[in-house]
């Protein structure tokens, strides 16, 4: 999008190091403390980031009121236009004469109420800033397998460390609360949802960090722009782990070669027992690793046609309101279906005949298990990805547990030990991902695949992972029936009981989000002017078009939709009903002149002006080929999603002065056109302009609908004036 803003307010603080000029600039020796004190309409903003806020300015009396000098000075933020795409950082890092002295930098953010604040970004310079925190955090909470997947686009959300990275230059670490995401963004961020006790946790790990980075000479040195960020992780909550990319490299090639040893070991103590040669062996060993793939893909199968079937059947995101369901509907399925393809392909097909019965059947799938992980690690190595660690656990511990083969029951023993630690330490990751990604499937807009299957397959991704080392003691097990019966009992009794007491989805603590925009719509082309008044609901999660209303798509730019933010890729889905007249006072006027500047391109003049001029949003698609090369607002603008042959693109225009004093917003815009035209007679764009009265009074038919919605439903929304041009 191209984010345009005028007035934005923050507050800024300083306490200056010493040997420091009271507010003087002293170079790039400052730390800088983030967070954010503005929140979204119909929310109070508690953790996000009312209590980010609360933590830096005690952060700040703390190091204030320290009787040891300070070694650098420290700069607290408490900006107010972060939920406006993060403008009150931007203007502070490129237009405030202090940024110019911050070295590094500590983001605080929420996407939910408590919990452990997880740090899931970091750099992407001076890795320093990880090892300072290793060292001196007293409880931890870290992973670069976190910041691997949220810079993967997975996550739908974002935050000030990336403009501080991408505008400042710098490097920090960005620190957030993802438990009790089902508050995030609505009425119930209260401060009662924030427990003191992760208030307090926040408060003395960020306090210990900031007073880590400030003793310490390397906040005055250069910037490590050659420096690639380490491998990080917290093992348990207890320590933890961080090494930099050559030592990280070198654990690799070592848990790669140990891997090698383990099974040269296991082939040769095989020949020297059951006089089987290596290359049978090795058969042997691959058959089984086709197992392992095979088996691994039926169960995840199994755990997303479980998910269809309660989405065909209606009972859609019945986990969300009650997550221990998902062991029973998607974790047992993955394992059941796993275990029993194993068991059948191992006993049937490849490997379960002769010499591989049995235990050592056991050790060679547990070759191919061995096998498995370490083709994960390089490739982890080679991409380099930082999430190398957990296939490194996976690689390690097992290995070397079961080097030497024992006789007897000795081996699958020594197996199990080995998978302890990688085992507690994915349930652990595992947990954390659940924590975060059930309350975004609320909000998780119209996704290619359903919500339920999503979830499913991720939960039996995580299933499998963490009990993985379980398939060669399978395949070894002479009759798992018994067991593999009770856990598809368990999961029919589960979906039945979802389907049949259709088991709610939300309860008033996980409430269903709904946003229900008041809209008065006027399409002007060929000189007429014709207005309609409808409220737009967007699709937010699986059940908004079985709850709310129908769905009708127009033929303008985004659906015809007067979308706050450019996420129609994510949010691909309206729904409309008629609506009364939305407050007269909500008006925005539009005047659009154009004329041309050479035979290939024309100049689009666009004004807005009104009562409630605050936040405008103008998107502009030019015709099929054509492309906007500059704007008065962004000299480069940015395209946005596609709508069919058209590029769009998305200006949000935003204005923090109070009403009176508000000036009337002027865009041009120049539209390059794919080839010559003679003659500026037909249109050369569709332009979709909304004044979204974020502030605004309701109507009363609006305010009385969303007090009508059930007390398991989060609703907000606002009135918008919406006009639409083909010009």
């Amino acid at each position: 999008m191209n984010n345009v803003y005028r007035e934005v307010q923050s507050v800024v603080g300083r306490v200056t190091g010493a040997g420091g000029a009271r507010g003087g600039r002293r170079g790039r020796s400052a730390l800088l403390l983030n967070c954010h004190f503005d929140t979204v309409p119909d929310s109070p903003g508690a953790s996000d980031d009312a209590a980010g806020c609360a933590v830096v300015l005690e952060v700040a009396r703390a190091l204030a009121a320290s009787r040891a000098p300070l070694r650098h000075d420290v700069i607290f933020l408490l900006n107010g236009a972060e939920e406006n795409i993060m403008q009150a950082s931007h203007a502070f890092i490129t237009r405030h004469p202090w940024a110019g002295a911050v070295r590094a930098f500590i983001n605080i953010e929420a996407c939910g109420a408590g919990g452990r604040e997880v740090l899931f970004q970091a750099g992407p310079h001076d890795p320093w800033l990880v090892e300072e925190y290793a060292r001196a955090v007293p409880h931890p909470f870290a992973s670069s397998l976190a910041q691997e997947l949220f810079e993967s686009g997975l996550i739908p959300a974002d935050t000030d460390f990336r403009v501080f990275r991408d505008f400042g230059g710098l490097s920090g670490l960005d620190l957030a609360w993802s438990s009790d995401g089902y508050v995030y963004h609505t009425r119930l961020d209260t401060a009662e949802r924030v427990p003191l006790g992760s208030l307090q946790r926040t408060g003395d790990n960020v306090l210990a960090l900031a007073r880590a980075l400030l003793a310490s000479g390397r906040l005055a040195t250069e910037v490590e722009l050659t420096a690639r960020q380490p491998v990080f992780f917290d093992v348990l909550g207890v320590l933890v782990v961080c090494a930099r990319a050559p030592l990280a490299a070198a654990a690799a090639l070592a848990a790669l070669a140990l891997a090698a040893l383990h099974a040269y070991r296991h082939a040769r103590a095989a020949h020297r027992r059951l006089y089987v040669g290596a290359r049978e062996w090795g058969w042997r060993v691959l058959g089984a690793l086709v197992v392992w793939v095979g088996a691994h893909l039926c169960g995840a199968a199994c755990s997303a046609a479980v998910a269809l079937a309660l989405h065909a059947a209606g009972a859609r995101l019945s986990f969300y309101a009650r997550p221990w369901l998902l062991a029973p509907l998607y974790a047992l399925p993955a394992l059941a279906g796993c275990w029993g393809a194993a068991g059948a392909l191992w006993r049937r097909r490849l490997g379960g005949r002769g010499a591989t019965r049995g235990w050592w059947g056991a050790r060679c799938m547990g070759c191919a298990c061995v096998a498995v992980w370490a083709a994960t690690l390089l490739t982890c190595l080679l991409l380099r990805l930082r999430s190398g660690f957990l296939p490194l656990l996976w690689t390690v511990a097992p290995a070397a547990a079961t080097l030497g083969v024992p006789r007897g029951a000795g081996w699958p023993l020594r197996w199990a030990l080995g998978a302890a630690l990688p085992t507690l330490q994915t349930c652990y990751l595992a947990l954390g991902s659940l924590h975060m990604f059930v309350p975004m499937m609320g909000r998780a807009g119209t996704p290619p695949l359903p919500a339920d299957v999503t979830m499913a397959l991720l939960v039996a991704t995580l299933a499998l992972g963490a009990c993985g080392w379980m398939l060669p003691l399978v395949v070894a097990a002479r009759e798992p029936r018994g067991l593999l019966r009770a856990m598809w009992t368990t999961c029919a009794v589960a979906a039945l009981a979802v389907c049949v007491l259709r088991v709610p989805a939300y309860d008033e603590r996980r409430p269903q989000r709904v946003m229900v925009f008041h809209v008065r719509r006027t399409w002007h082309e060929a000189g007429a002017h014709r207005t309609e008044h409808l409220y737009w609901v967007p699709q937010l999660d699986a059940n908004t078009p079985h709850s709310v209303f129908p769905y009708e798509c127009a033929r303008a730019p985004y659906c015809g939709a007067p979308y706050y933010l450019p996420v129609l890729s994510l949010v691909g889905a309206s729904h409309w009903a008629p609506a009364p007249p939305p407050p007269a006072e909500v008006e925005v006027r539009v005047r659009v002149s154009r004329r041309s500047v050479n035979e290939s391109v024309e100049a689009l003049l666009l004004e807005v002006e009104g009562p409630l001029p605050a936040h405008v949003v103008a998107i502009v698609a030019p015709e099929a080929g054509g492309a906007v090369a500059w704007s008065s607002a962004v000299d480069a603008p940015v395209a946005g999603p596609l709508w069919g042959a058209r590029r769009t693109y998305f200006f949000a225009l935003h204005d923090a002065r109070p009403a009176p004093a508000r000036r009337p917003w002027a865009l041009e815009v120049h539209v390059a056109h794919a080839w010559p035209r003679a003659a500026a007679v037909t249109p050369c764009a569709w332009l979709s302009v909304a004044g979204h009265a974020l502030g605004g009074a309701r109507a009363p038919d609006h305010a009385r609908l969303l007090r009508a919605l059930p007390a398991w439903t989060a609703p907000t929304g606002w009135p918008v004036d919406l006009h639409l041009l083909h010009v």
